[in-house]
């Protein structure tokens, strides 16, 4: 699929942000999930920096498909719930590697949690081996479990029901935690870790994350169908933000540190959104109401990015500002 003139500005956009770029310079960098929607955005970041200042960045694509390669990205075809072997040198590794909706969630629970813990596992070993200079691990939002009104910071640990298999992801991604922590007391392996809202943006994979739904509706023309009162709260931020923030804590973050990445909070609740979404295409939001297992139980979920601020991190989109973009690139491919 063609990419977009806006695409392609959101991608000039981070590639010129004014970050230490040079500390990947002539580096390695693997990255599992490397085909997913932020693992494709980092990969054309990338080239994007070779391609204008001469970097000399190598990635190494890890994907359930693999792909084609060029000479700057090696498309592997690889599952990385078993070890993983790799000849040449690496010198960072980022485990993007996810199911992250709730389809994946209930159709596949248990693959849920073993492409996140072992996943992690391997990645880390292969990290030991390797020597590299630093792990990111990209977590998320739903390890603070059910949370509370008020934004939650990187010390807050909320109450997650563990009998349950939705849980299965909300506890991998604290299990891929504590596993980074381990092989830094154990190992030594630097690593770092992003808590990622839930991220929107111009996906071209077919998603069932409620804002992907409510996209899907309106760049079709159709209303929006909304499965409850839509009175949650929630963090959200643009893809192109999510890929910023990843590679700032991958340059300056403090090593065995949890950072929350976030667009601003506007105070819209998910309704809001929605009502939102549907005004870009004229079209009406419909509500019914269901209970469904695979969905979040969570009714506020709102993060604090003071932590990430202060090493010199800032959102360069609004969310509202962010669904127009995504709503503008959608109407474009059609």
């Amino acid at each position: 699929m063609k990419m977009t003139e806006l695409e392609r500005e959101d991608i000039a956009l981070v590639a010129e942000l004014p970050y230490q770029w040079e500390k990947l310079d002539n580096k390695v960098i693997m990255i599992s999930g490397g085909t997913g929607f932020i693992g494709s955005f980092i990969a054309d970041v990338i080239q994007y920096r070779n391609k204008k200042f001469s970097s000399n960045i190598k990635v190494v694509s890890l994907s359930r498909r693999g792909g084609k390669s060029n000479a700057m990205v090696e498309n592997l075809k690889v599952d990385i719930t078993t070890p993983i072997i790799y000849d040449g040198k690496i010198d960072y590794i980022l485990h993007l590697a996810s199911n992250t909706h709730p389809k994946q969630y209930a159709e596949d629970p248990v693959g849920t949690i073993t492409t996140n813990v072992l996943g992690c596992n391997n990645l880390l070993a292969l990290a030991k081996e390797k020597n590299v200079k630093r792990f990111l691990l990209a977590s998320s939002v739903e390890i603070y479990g059910q949370g509370t009104e008020i934004p939650m910071n990187e010390k807050y640990c909320g109450y997650i029901d563990c009998n349950s298999a939705r849980s299965g992801y909300n506890e991998a991604k604290r299990t891929c935690e504590a596993l980074c922590q381990s092989y830094m007391q154990q190992y030594s392996v630097e690593t770092v870790i992003v808590r990622l809202a839930r991220i929107f943006g111009a996906d071209k994979k077919k998603d069932t994350k409620a804002m992907s739904q409510f996209m899907d509706k309106a760049v079709n023309g159709e209303d929006i169908v909304l499965k409850s009162k839509g009175n949650q709260k929630y963090s959200y931020c643009y893809v192109a933000d999510a890929v910023s923030g990843i590679i700032k804590v991958l340059l300056d973050g403090v090593s065995g540190e949890a950072y929350n990445v976030s667009d601003e909070d506007e105070g819209i609740t998910l309704g809001g959104y929605a009502e939102y979404i549907a005004d870009l295409a004229n079209k009406k939001v419909v509500y019914q109401l269901e209970d469904n297992d695979s969905v979040s139980k969570a009714t506020y979920a709102l993060l604090d990015i003071e932590k990430i601020k202060k090493i010199g991190w800032n959102p360069q989109f609004t969310i509202s500002g962010g669904l127009t973009r995504s709503f503008r690139i959608y109407k474009t491919r059609i």
